[in-house]
Order: C-alpha cells, then sequence, then structure tokens
C-alpha cells in the first residue's frame, strides 16, 4: 500500500492519517512543520523556561 501526497491533503484528512498511523515521521512532518503557521509563537522547552514564565504562558493560553 502507498503512502498518500501528504501536501495534497487537508488539513483534517492529514489529521486523520496521523491518528491511523501514528509512527508515521513524513506524515507528522507536513503537519507540525511544513504547515506551520509563520505568525506562531514558538517557545522554549518547558524544562527551561522559569515558574513565572510558564505563569504567563499558560496564563495566557487560559483566557485567550
Amino acid at each position: 500500500m502507498s503512502k498518500p501526497n501528504f501536501s495534497q491533503l487537508t488539513r483534517q484528512e492529514l489529521k486523520s492519517y496521523i491518528r491511523q498511523h501514528p509512527t508515521d515521521d513524513e506524515a507528522i512532518r507536513e503537519l507540525f512543520v511544513n504547515r506551520c503557521s509563520p505568525d506562531a509563537k514558538v517557545f522554549p522547552p518547558l524544562s527551561e523556561m522559569t515558574k513565572e514564565e510558564l505563569d504567563n504562558v499558560f496564563g495566557q493560553s487560559m483566557s485567550s
């Protein structure tokens, strides 16, 4: 069975495929790297953030 062309799938189709094939790195890369919004906020790893930074990040996400 051949893989679908991930760049031609809708976001919903790609998510559905990943749910059925959770170890397919190529599909995951398409969703989370290739289709990443240029305006997306990028945060450092949680282990590198201070408690205050974590409170700010999660406090903001809870209220938006």
